[in-house]
């Protein structure tokens, strides 16, 4: 017991926090090997839809790999009277890590802000869940080509591997900049840098609605699709090449 005229004591405190900050990375590859731990170069095996009156694909592609960011579908001999769809296995594969709680979805457009007359994109999921390694694809046979009138919003196929029906890849929200500087990132060269936090309201989330890619310092997260270029029966020779844009938004 304190004596009697003993100093009262006093309390303080001194408060103190932190913050750590967000980490991204994202690694984009085409032409990918389902299965490994990384996005290993494949066989780039292109399927052609089957049907009346459709035109024929390439069975395989030619000088793709991981690093060359390029889907070549090589020489398409139109439909005679309908819609010639060519689906490249495992073609674009992702993996992210990230330690944001929020997560992550991932979005894909076209490098165009009008839907094209002379080709249309469908994108199928090579697996309806996260995978720490790289999925495979689910087309065993050639999905059907899309249906509907180009210029629109195509319907993409239901194909008979699962997953569900394919996405149909829409226009891009805007111009395409340099992702430097922000706004959408167009993979027309070697892998991007710069912040993923644009918007894409009219962008197409393939891999679904729910967020994707939790948060985790140490583990990787893979997702990979297959790609199918439509092309109609009316189509005029010559070449064309165009741009997938991704985006990484966080929830």
């Amino acid at each position: 017991m304190a004596p009697a005229g003993a100093s009262t004591t006093y309390e303080g405190a001194v408060k103190f926090g932190w913050t750590i900050t967000n980490s991204f990375t994202a690694h984009i590859g085409t032409n990918f090997t389902s299965g490994a731990g990384s996005l290993t170069t494949g066989s780039g095996t292109i399927q052609t839809g089957g049907g009346a009156g459709v035109g024929t694909c390439p069975a395989t592609s030619s000088g793709d790999t991981v690093a060359t960011f390029s889907l070549s579908y090589g020489n398409i001999s139109a439909g005679a009277s309908a819609t010639t769809g060519c689906n490249y296995k495992n073609a674009i594969g992702i993996s992210v890590l990230t330690n944001d709680l929020n997560d992550f979805l991932v979005y894909e457009t076209l490098d165009v802000t009008t839907l094209p007359t002379t080709y249309g994109v469908c994108a199928f999921a090579d697996s309806t869940t996260l995978s720490t390694t790289t999925p495979t694809s689910l087309n065993t046979t050639a999905p059907a080509a899309a249906t509907g009138t180009f210029g629109s919003a195509l319907t993409c196929a239901t194909p008979s591997g699962g997953g569900g029906a394919g996405s149909f890849i829409n226009i891009a929200p805007g111009s395409v900049n340099n992702p430097a500087t922000g706004g959408d990132v167009a993979l027309t060269g070697a892998p991007p840098t710069g912040a993923y936090t644009t918007s894409a309201p009219t962008a197409t989330a393939v891999f679904g609605t729910s967020p994707l890619v939790p948060a985790s310092t140490t583990t990787t997260y893979f997702l990979g699709e297959d790609v199918q270029l439509n092309i109609p029966y009316t189509a005029a020779s010559g070449s064309q090449t165009h741009a997938i844009i991704l985006y990484f938004i966080p929830q």
